[in-house]
């Protein structure tokens, strides 16, 4: 299923009926492993995306642009995160700028483009790499769920 708006909302709600919420975390120190950042401006998306990965196990701290993202970053990821996954074009600082400033940062970090202009595939050209993918929107969650899985196991 492609992650429209109409199915995005009819997504959001059988998952809420199939009590498929995110899960408590407890106040213990959550492991480098398990934190994802997410960064993107459409909320709808960004909390379905929230809402999948929390339901495979992962913490999400997300933003709705890269500014925000990197805030999110010093104060939830301090010693590091498994993935950060971005929209490449966002309000005040978009997915470049973003992945860059994290990678001064958190130099082995694993990051997840996404974006729904075909033209950015372009502007990533020759930055893919195992720590560096793309995903063209609109994607199902099996694409979503492969991609991720691939930088991880990188």
């Amino acid at each position: 299923m492609n992650l429209t708006e109409e199915k995005l909302t009819n997504l959001g709600s059988a998952l809420q009926a199939d009590n498929l919420s995110a899960p408590a975390t407890a106040t213990a120190e959550i492991p480098d492993s398990k934190i994802v950042l997410r960064a993107g401006d459409e909320p709808m998306r960004r909390d379905l995306i929230t809402l999948f990965l929390n339901n495979r196990g992962y913490v999400v701290h997300s933003a709705e642009n890269g500014q925000g993202l990197l805030e999110v970053a010093e104060k939830h990821a301090r010693d590091g995160f498994a993935l950060m996954i971005t929209d490449l074009v966002m309000p005040k600082m978009g997915g470049l700028e973003l992945a860059s400033e994290i990678r001064q940062r958190y130099a082995e970090s694993r990051i997840l483009f996404v974006s729904g202009y075909t033209d950015d595939i372009v502007i990533l050209e020759g930055r893919l790499n195992a720590r560096t993918a793309f995903l063209r929107k609109p994607f199902n969650f099996s694409a979503l769920k492969a991609k991720i899985e691939g930088l991880l196991d990188a």
